[in-house]
């Protein structure tokens, strides 16, 4: 039964919540606080069912510099990143920082979506995903796939279901003999 535990991460307000609503159909954001504000404060759980047995379960977390904490518990025993970047802003300090967080915590496989591209016009989108491959060169993401999305419209998330489901499939089973991580 392939299951794989993906993390967001990226900075704030570049749509890692709504994709993983766009994804699951569910608000990873639980608090009465999150939604009075608008932000993620701690972290989400949502799990995506694919055909068969495939699980892919999401740790949405937040983007927020003061609450780099959460974004640290968030990601201790997840099994790849989904690097969220806005088409509409690019790299941001806390995309920095996150992809630097995975990368100490030894992450060593995921993905890079770009999302907004709905509030971008193509021009600008082609820019930040240049800015984004350059931002990746020499990082474990280099190689891996940059996907364009749209949470609103669905644009791309069909081809994004089926790269997570790619990565599901070529994942092993977990070692248990790993060390264990506690926030």
């Amino acid at each position: 039964m392939p299951h794989i535990l993906v993390g967001t991460a990226g900075h704030i307000d570049h749509g890692k919540t709504a994709l993983v609503k766009a994804l699951t159909g569910i608000d990873a954001d639980r608090l009465k606080e999150e939604k009075a504000r608008g932000i993620t404060i701690d972290i989400g759980f949502a799990n995506l069912q694919l055909d068969g047995d495939t699980t892919i379960g999401f740790v949405d977390v937040p983007g927020h510099e003061r609450f780099i904490k959460n974004m640290l518990a968030g990601v201790g025993g997840i099994d790849a990143v989904m690097l969220v970047v806005a088409a509409d802003e690019s790299i941001m300090p806390q995309t920095r920082e996150h992809l630097d967080i995975c990368s100490l915590l030894r992450i060593e496989r995921g993905l890079t979506v770009l999302t907004k591209v709905d509030a971008t016009d193509g021009d600008i989108a082609d820019l930040a995903e240049i800015e984004v491959r350059e931002f990746l060169r020499g990082s474990f993401l280099e190689s891996a796939p940059v996907l364009r999305v749209s949470s609103h419209t669905a644009e791309g998330i069909p081809l994004l279901i089926d790269t997570l489901r790619g990565l599901a499939a070529a994942s092993s089973a977990r070692d248990a003999s790993r060390v264990f991580r506690l926030p």
